[in-house]
């Protein structure tokens, strides 16, 4: 969780050297303590970058710079981005204390105990590094609120509040850099696309910067299911291109025409019209309200307690366009797959599900939906879809199955929706038609994901006649 306040920069002065007065300590460790509480906790999200990586990086960044005076590199971990690049000094930020002890700063460098957020350093040459990947629902959200208001004061942009932390270390970057600075960054290759990174991107666009983002084809963290980038903003250079590359697994950068393959670009992100995607309901925790048939019966519950529902369509063969009575019986209750959702959410409840929910210990009780409802299990359920579809693919396009069973959506499985009834087959050829591998942007190696928008805008081509539209 994200905890604590950013101070005005006022606080801070404005600086040209490379830390904060009183933090300098030439090859050593300069401590100052965070303040209390902290800015954030990255705990959980810390990842450690292949020394791989880091030599390419700086490669990369000679491309643009042949040297550098001053650099920050902001979450500076053990400091292993001090190593390999060309620069006059390091200044390394690092928030977590056990992180700082066990670093090794550079002869001609420094690592600072502080959170990036407070450090009061600017006018750097580049800022560099590997910051956290944090979901925006895992910030805490007063900090969040503070720390984006300053950034948009700053910037004199509008930031979206659903945005991942690392965009936020992204603008942070853009104002600690100077005029002709550099911003050299290992992120989410996503954020080339995503709409909550677009009011960066539209920023970026308006000073006219030279952006090069260079995509890593095969996975670079272990247990990281996120497709990285190194993404280099070059500020001195103010032509307006955006340049993509290809890293495979000989390290060898190949150019790319775009974001995507196609010619079309990255599919839209549109509105819901008449007919529209919804994501699969979130009630909390998976394991509390979504259960194996063993589980139900196990509980105690009735099929009258619970209502059929899928999580997932990664087992169902590509062959099935249907999913009937039968072939939930026999692909999800019999298989064993998690299938039953509780009904929670009804006002009568019967005393065996009353009795279930009470006995669903505490610490089950801790998700983020289970903390924001009340009671803790009264989550809204979504109306029964039309299709299902699921999110993530591999090849041409996610699974569609026609919903004749009255299944909900849950999780990453989405619901497709209309104020009135469907010919669902058709839809479902309409879908399954679109080649959606040339215009995702790849989530996780060969792993797509289609975003709820997105299949609006294959949704909405799809007009009352069966007569079709490009998206």
């Amino acid at each position: 969780m994200v905890t604590g306040t950013w101070p005005a920069c006022e606080a801070n002065p404005r600086s040209s050297s490379p830390a904060a007065k009183g933090d300098r300590v030439r090859g050593r460790i300069g401590v100052r303590q965070p303040q209390s509480p902290r800015a954030y906790d990255i705990r959980g999200s810390q990842v450690s970058t292949p020394q791989s990586v880091v030599s390419l990086f700086w490669r990369l960044v000679s491309r643009h710079r042949e040297r550098l005076t001053t650099v920050l590199d902001m979450g500076a971990g053990d400091c292993r981005f001090a190593k390999g690049g060309h620069f006059e000094y390091y200044v390394g930020v690092e928030i977590d204390r056990r992180r700082v002890d066990t670093a090794q700063p550079p002869g001609n460098g420094e690592i600072v105990h502080e959170c990036v957020f407070r450090h009061g350093g600017r006018d750097y040459d580049a800022c560099i590094g590997n910051p956290p990947y944090l979901r925006h629902h895992d910030i805490e959200t007063p900090w969040k609120e503070r720390t984006v208001a300053r950034l948009e004061r700053e910037l004199g942009t509008t930031l979206n509040r659903h945005a991942n932390l690392y965009l936020y270390f992204l603008c942070l970057a853009l104002l600690k850099s100077n005029d002709t600075g550099l911003v050299a960054l290992v992120i989410p290759y996503e954020w080339v696309s995503r709409p909550s990174a677009k009011a960066l991107r539209d920023y970026i666009v308006s000073k006219r910067w030279n952006v090069s983002v260079y995509r890593f084809r095969k996975p670079v963290f272990e247990g990281v299911l996120t497709t990285a980038s190194i993404s280099i903003v070059d500020k001195a250079r103010k032509d307006g291109k955006w340049l993509f590359y290809d890293v495979g697994v000989d390290s060898a950068p190949r150019k790319r025409a775009g974001v995507v393959d196609c010619r079309g670009g990255v599919l839209k992100y549109e509105k819901r019209g008449r007919i529209w995607a919804l994501r699969g309901v979130s009630p909390g925790s998976r394991r509390v309200f979504v259960l194996t048939e063993g589980e139900r019966i196990h509980a105690g519950l009735s099929r009258r307690d619970v209502v059929p529902c899928v999580t997932t369509l990664r087992h169902v063969p590509s062959g099935i366009g249907e999913l009937t009575c039968a072939s939930f019986e026999r692909r999800f209750v019999q298989a064993g797959a998690r299938c039953w959702l509780v009904r929670s959410y009804e006002k009568n409840r019967s005393p065996a599900l009353n009795a279930y929910l009470e006995s669903v210990p505490e610490r089950n009780r801790q998700s983020w939906t289970c903390r924001n409802q009340e009671p803790w299990f009264n989550f809204r359920p979504h109306p029964v879809p039309q299709l299902l579809v699921s999110s993530g693919f591999t090849r041409f396009g996610p699974k569609v199955l026609v919903n004749s069973v009255g299944a909900l959506a849950v999780g990453s499985v989405y619901g497709v929706h209309a104020s009135s009834s469907l010919r669902r087959r058709e839809l479902r050829d309409h879908i399954l038609s679109t080649d959606f591998e040339a215009r995702v942007v790849a989530h996780a190696g060969s792993l797509k994901k289609v975003e709820p928008r997105q299949l609006n805008a294959i949704l909405n081509g799809y007009g009352a006649d069966g007569r079709t539209r490009a998206a």
